[in-house]
């Protein structure tokens, strides 16, 4: 079957560690690209070693399933031998993206400069923390330091901790987006560009509406709606003890919700965060209650309602549990743009599996 994916015969040099570049790979891959992961030769990207890890394989189940179909060439980036492959690479590379602090390519003799010089056409990357430039460039942080840093942990009650990489996996994908930019402008200008990705901002998507609910004199959404705490945005504790989410912020959706509870008083609470919208959550928690979930979710069903269950992971994504009893990764992520995307290509890389044939095919010599 012929090719046709987006970005078929466009070549990603991966210079990436951890989640933020495994993201931006996935979404490559998805959609056509050759991804070269560039690996250090004694220990690979630190992702390869995240457990859990696959049976047989010993490669963290993670790193497997971002980079199945990718191909491993290990240089060491340290040595005069090993940056010089990367740049005799990075002649024939569409991208490049790296994830080391700030100035270190550079002192490879690897940042953008020197290897725009040579290839006009790269769109160079880099991923780091904090950014390139400004008083907090080149400080250290992982996810959670991201997260917290940028004020959105203070969205998240109790431990304060999502449990999911927000900052990584949204930084990975704004990083895939700004790079999928540059390719459609290099077709404009005929040249590539530097992309400075700091992975602090990668909170703003989810704070946008946030702030500027503040700025217009709100509480930041902080105390209110997005927090479960008006009656039609939360969650509803039901009669066998399983927990529906409900939306119904569009005034249809709330009256035809308080209809089917007979509780046609309440239409105008629906986002209301003071005493009466608490006595109406009271209210509504007490009916849902009465009845189970599946008799709720039938009837929100037939009214169009956005009432759904809150399903645990097995129960939303039931396959990846054969997956899992094969003690196999590769093949459980699904297409993160199914219209664009395609299928699992292949197992994720051995370290260092591709390197031999990818310098042979290019040329290169160590």
């Amino acid at each position: 079957m012929t090719e046709t994916r987006p970005l078929q015969g466009t070549l990603v040099l991966d210079v990436t560690r951890m989640v933020p570049g495994a993201v931006l790979a996935r979404m490559f891959l998805d959609l056509g690209a050759r991804i070269l992961k560039i690996e250090d030769p004694a220990l690979g990207d630190p992702f390869r070693g995240s457990p859990p890890v696959e049976s047989g394989s010993g490669t963290g189940a993670g790193f497997a399933a971002f980079y199945a179909g990718a191909q491993s060439v290990c240089l060491d980036l340290r040595t005069g031998g090993g940056a010089a492959a990367l740049r005799a690479l990075s002649r024939h590379a569409d991208v490049l993206v790296e994830s080391f602090r700030p100035g270190t390519m550079d002192g490879w003799d690897l940042g953008y400069e020197r290897l725009a010089a040579m290839n006009p056409y790269l769109v160079y990357c880099s991923i780091s923390g904090y950014g390139t430039k400004g008083p907090n460039a080149g400080r250290i942080g992982h996810d959670l330091n991201l997260s917290a840093f940028s004020g959105l942990l203070d969205f998240f009650p109790g431990s304060g901790i999502p449990g999911v990489p927000l900052s990584d996996v949204s930084g990975g994908m704004l990083a895939a987006s700004a790079i999928l930019a540059a390719l459609l402008g290099r077709h404009r200008s005929g040249r590539g560009c530097f992309i400075d990705q700091p992975l602090v901002v990668a909170a703003n998507p989810f704070l946008s509406w946030a702030l500027a609910d503040a700025a217009a004199g709100g509480g930041g959404l902080g105390d209110t709606m997005l927090k479960g705490t008006c009656p039609a945005y939360g969650l509803y504790t039901c009669g066998d003890g399983r927990k529906v989410a409900l939306c119904a912020l569009e005034p249809k959706f709330w009256e035809s919700f308080i209809e089917m509870l007979n509780m046609g008083d309440l239409a105008g609470v629906a986002l209301d965060a003071g005493p009466a919208g608490r006595e109406a959550v009271r209210r509504i928690s007490e009916a849902m209650e009465a009845k189970p979930s599946a008799w709720w979710l039938e009837q929100a069903d037939k009214r169009g309602l956005p009432l759904s269950p809150v399903n645990s992971l097995r129960e939303a994504r039931g396959e990846l549990w054969d997956s899992a009893e094969s003690g196999r990764a590769s093949g459980v992520l699904r297409p993160y743009l199914p219209s664009l995307g395609g299928g699992v290509p292949g197992p994720a890389p051995a370290l260092g599996e591709h390197t031999d044939a990818v310098l042979r095919e290019f040329g290169i010599e160590r």
